[in-house]
């Protein structure tokens, strides 16, 4: 019996092999990729639906005999499908139909899909209020959605942000010294839920830099990464605290001797990538640990200059600096393979075009907060004695000023992207 004689109740049944539209899904490179990548293989009931050719929308919804093969999927499946991939290609699925408009924007599924970038939040300093320390949130979706914190302690200082999460120092009340105690504290502003860590204890020298690694696809489980220095602040190793086990662990450094973290390591972004935190260097490159202090690399980077800066877009890590010849010539570059430090170029910026100000130096009169991280030709940066907050979309070549945040800013300002999900893990 041939395909055009088939009857209804004779569904000829077919797997249809459906990618998330995202760019060079089909390339070598998305095999690195693999926890972003979904594929489904749906029973199709339409007759021509052989792996040559695809049911059209007319078909699909002519009947319900010929529905779209979607719908036998429950909406729990559907989300829970939906949630492992990108937030641009849930955006584009809004368009597949009005029923999936609809599932994906319902508020409660949208609590359980990935979210993309939202605001920032930074802090201000001014002696004429108590406290002195005051923290903001600055919207740049237009929905002006307030992320207020509820402080555990009325002395804190906000560290780092990652994947919906933030990192304080919480001091204990009464006068502040050097050496004054504190406690770790990871914040889901989403959720207003807080885990106070408990307290380390350093196995040698001083630690001063911490930051935070969570990534909300592979674990519900965060991990705080403090760095430990001697006395001349070269790195003598991490502590890594783990919320799955809720301890903290002490690795002695394997990156060699002489590390210096970045001049400005207190404000510059570190990146958690696919279980690596990526922290810059003074010089020289990137120091890359994994979260059970086993492997320790160190990443060259392609310029000689200092005060570069990394972040990560679309799972990939960049690197942004100015031009080792032009200082007024802001280079972005992307890691494109992790085995041999392969940078590849992707953007130059001629600075002075972006600002008001001309001629302003990289690090000191402007600089970069984030990459956008579902877009790499989106930049963020905070520039002049205003302490302006603007977004550059490189391909249109479109300047955002999105406000001043004045005179008493305070560094770092860090990326916001919610979390809607209600788990805070912090328990083995």
């Amino acid at each position: 019996m041939s395909s055009c004689a088939r009857t209804a109740s004779q569904p000829r049944y077919a797997l249809r092999l459906i990618a998330p539209p995202f760019t060079n899904f089909w390339s070598k490179k998305a095999v690195s990729f693999s926890s972003q990548v979904i594929v489904l293989l749906v029973l199709s009931c339409d007759p021509t639906a052989g792996l040559g050719g695809a049911p059209t929308l007319d078909k699909m919804e002519a009947s319900p005999a010929k529905r779209n093969p979607a719908a036998i999927l429950t909406d729990d499946l559907l989300i829970e499908i939906l949630r492992r991939l990108p937030i641009r290609s849930i955006c584009r699925f809004k368009c597949v139909s009005r029923s999936w408009r609809k599932l994906i924007s319902d508020p409660d599924h949208r609590k359980k899909l990935p979210q993309t970038l939202t605001g920032f939040y930074y802090a201000s300093v001014s002696g004429e209020r108590f406290p002195k320390w005051a923290y903001h949130f600055t919207d740049v979706t237009g929905k002006d959605v307030p992320f207020i914190l509820p402080f555990p302690s009325a002395d804190v200082r906000l560290l780092d942000s990652c994947n919906g999460l933030l990192l304080f120092r919480c001091f204990q009340p009464g006068p502040r010294e050097v050496d004054t105690p504190f406690h770790y504290a990871v914040c889901n502003p989403a959720t207003s839920k807080w885990v106070m860590l408990p307290d380390r204890s350093l196995a040698s020298g001083q630690g001063r830099t911490a930051r935070l690694g969570f990534d909300p696809a592979v674990s519900s489980h965060f991990h705080v990464v403090e760095y430990v220095l001697d006395e001349d602040d070269c790195v003598t190793g991490v502590q890594i605290y783990s919320s799955k086990t809720a301890s903290w662990n002490f690795k002695e450094s394997e990156w060699g001797d002489d590390i210096y973290l970045h001049i400005f390591s207190g404000s510059v972004r570190s990146v958690f990538l696919n279980g690596f935190m990526h922290m810059m260097m003074l010089c020289d490159g990137i120091v890359v640990v994994d979260m059970e202090g086993i492997t320790w690399r160190i990443i060259p980077v392609p310029s000689d200059r200092l005060y570069g800066c990394i972040d990560q877009a679309q799972g990939r890590l960049c690197y942004l600096n100015v031009h080792d010849v032009d200082a007024f010539k802001l280079s972005i570059w992307i890691l494109e393979d992790h085995g041999t430090n392969e940078w590849t170029l992707k953007h130059s910026i001629r600075t002075p075009l972006l600002f008001p100000q001309k001629n302003l130096p990289f690090a000191f009169g402007y600089k970069v907060i984030t990459v956008h991280p579902e877009c790499n030709n989106l930049i963020y940066f905070v520039y002049g004695r205003d302490n302006t907050l603007m977004a550059y979309e490189m391909d249109r070549k479109e300047i955002h000023v999105i406000r001043n945040l004045e005179h008493d800013y305070w560094e770092p300002c860090l990326p916001y992207v919610p979390l809607f999900s209600e788990a805070l893990a912090d328990e083995p």
